[in-house]
């Protein structure tokens, strides 16, 4: 299992560099283009959001002032995607850029293929505190046809990796490419159960089999903590909607409660 291309969120945040750095490890073993992607949030050069923005702090509002406001946003996307594109070139990855303006979880997602992989930091810029609510990542993870890549805010090398097997379709896949993965970037891989059965012999010989009882959310975010797991793969949403209504979803839980670098597989 590989992918034809890299499309890393950049927004100039500390995750957002961390996960130009992800990227870039991964490019380069896999010697693929790194496409760096800075999506400008068309809701912070709406006027009338811009207008309520001006009573909350205080600043002087004029019809007008999104079209300044859109070209300073503009201005540090471009400088950004330059410091981007100057740190691949030193470091010998294949890279380019796209810039455009909309919502960024829907057009980040528009930009891959299914048989990219999106990179993005688990939590990018956020204006301000208690605006704009809502998880781009997590909403990325959501819409996309391919995998992605939720990385921490803080970058480090990854030795240890966990993928979170149950037997279904899309752990298989988890699993598939955490293996591909491993032999390039020096990952030591194990496969974490949580239930009844012995899936041992879906696993192989090749990587350590874990089998625990319990609340399989809870068992996978106690495990990767106190084993020290550097990252986590596993299926992302694959109880369906209605499940997941009622029942609240498996991928939730963990995207809440764990703050390493996660591989999320549709």
């Amino acid at each position: 299992m590989t992918f034809k291309r890299i499309v890393v969120g950049v927004d100039g945040s500390k995750a957002g560099w961390s996960a130009v750095h992800h990227a870039f490890d991964i490019g380069k073993a896999l010697d693929v283009p790194v496409v760096g992607t800075y999506i400008v949030d068309e809701r912070l050069i709406d006027e009338s959001f811009l207008e309520d923005l001006a009573g909350v702090l205080g600043f002087t509002y004029y019809v007008g002032i999104s079209q300044r406001v859109k070209k300073f946003l503009e201005d540090q996307a471009d400088a950004i995607l330059d410091e981007f594109l100057s740190l691949g070139r030193v470091k010998g990855i294949k890279v380019s850029s796209f810039q455009a303006s909309g919502i960024p979880y829907k057009l980040i997602t528009e930009q891959a293929d299914e048989e990219d992989l999106i990179v993005v930091g688990s939590r990018g810029k956020r204006p301000i505190s208690g605006i704009l609510l809502g998880s781009t990542a997590e909403r990325v993870v959501r819409l996309s046809k391919c995998p992605v890549f939720l990385t921490a805010e803080d970058y480090r090398s990854i030795k240890k990796v966990c993928v979170a097997y149950d037997g279904m379709e899309t752990s298989k896949r988890a699993l598939s490419i955490a293996k591909s993965l491993a032999g390039l970037l020096s990952w030591d891989v194990c496969a974490l159960y949580v239930g009844e059965k012995d899936l041992s012999r879906d696993v192989g010989d090749d990587v350590e089999y874990v089998n625990l009882k319990g609340i399989p959310e809870e068992r996978i975010v106690e495990y990767c903590n106190d084993k020290g797991v550097d990252m986590l793969v596993m299926g992302a949403f694959a109880r369906g909607k209605v499940k997941e209504l009622f029942l609240g979803s498996v991928t939730s839980f963990v995207m809440h409660h764990l703050q390493i670098p996660m591989l999320m597989v549709k």
